[in-house]
């Protein structure tokens, strides 16, 4: 039985996690599924698409589609169901799925330590996209010792600071302003996403968001307005949203980065990061499953 799935419930979550703990185990995964619905560009998107035998979960895949150009995909068979086909039979509905929300293009997502999936990915065409880093805060260092900057302050955000918001989002990311102003409705709707803005002696300067599932904080969509970089306000902002994840008694914090952005790995290493996961992205047209 396939099921694809918008928003899973408590029961298949925890179904899920358990089939991941299999899977890190036996094949030596660092990282987690990112099973938040809340950043998809539609609610229709299934953010997860599960295969079961005689109502056990043998296979699941994350489908992450924060805009219609593309959907990241991370997929988990366990190992007594390798080589049967589960693979083939995520990937074709979840091909099925993003031709009717017309995406065209998958991002497989693969740990390189994982035998299974690189050799499952060997059988693919496919192109390498990119690599990113996940980071995890050495909670044994205090981020009061970190620098901030004077007059830099941080604030939870609300949805009358959307346009201000998307403004920052904007000119940091360089994206449209009507695409970031979807992206911060989301977040500020999401139920496990904490959105934020830094000031700076009063001028809205950055944004940044707190993500908290399992016990574990993810720092995301930090940005600095671009006339302002270079002067310490991300420093800053790193240290000031850690701080605030302390504050509410989580001190298991990561954070991930392209391997294209060299100044921001650096800085998230200065700030107490370590790293702990490599994750290789690879593009794939849809019509290869369909």
């Amino acid at each position: 039985m396939i099921h694809s799935i918008p928003r899973p419930e408590a029961a298949i979550l925890h179904a899920v996690r358990e089939l991941e703990r299999v899977c890190q185990t036996h094949d030596s995964l660092k990282g987690s599924l990112f099973l938040d619905p809340s950043l998809n560009f539609s609610p229709d998107v299934p953010c997860l698409i599960t295969y079961s035998e005689a109502d056990a979960l043998v296979g699941a895949m994350t489908f992450f589609a924060p805009t219609q150009e593309e959907a990241e995909l991370v997929a988990l068979t366990h190992p007594n169901f390798r080589r049967k086909g589960v693979f083939r039979a995520l990937m074709k509905e979840a091909a099925i799925q993003a031709a009717a929300l017309d995406i065209p293009d998958f991002l497989l997502v693969c740990e390189p330590q994982s035998k299974d999936g690189t050799a499952t990915l060997s059988t693919i065409e496919k192109t390498l996209d990119h690599t990113e880093f996940a980071l995890r805060y050495d909670h044994t260092q205090s981020p009061d010792v970190l620098f901030v900057p004077e007059g830099l302050t941080l604030h939870r955000a609300t949805e009358a600071d959307v346009p201000v918001l998307s403004q920052i989002s904007a000119d940091s990311f360089s994206e449209e302003a009507e695409r970031a102003a979807h992206f911060m409705a989301l977040a500020l709707a999401s139920d496990t996403r904490q959105q934020y803005f830094a000031r700076l002696n009063g001028e809205p300067v950055a944004i940044g968001a707190l993500g908290y599932e399992d016990g574990e904080a993810t720092l995301y969509g930090l940005g600095v307005l671009t006339s302002l970089q270079n002067k310490g306000i991300g420093r800053g902002l790193v240290a000031l949203l850690l701080r605030e994840a302390f504050a509410q008694d989580t001190h298991d914090i990561l954070i991930e980065v392209d391997n294209t952005n060299a100044r921001a790995h650096h800085l998230y290493l200065s700030c107490g990061f370590v790293e702990e996961a490599t994750y290789d992205y690879f593009r794939v047209p849809i019509k290869q499953f369909l």
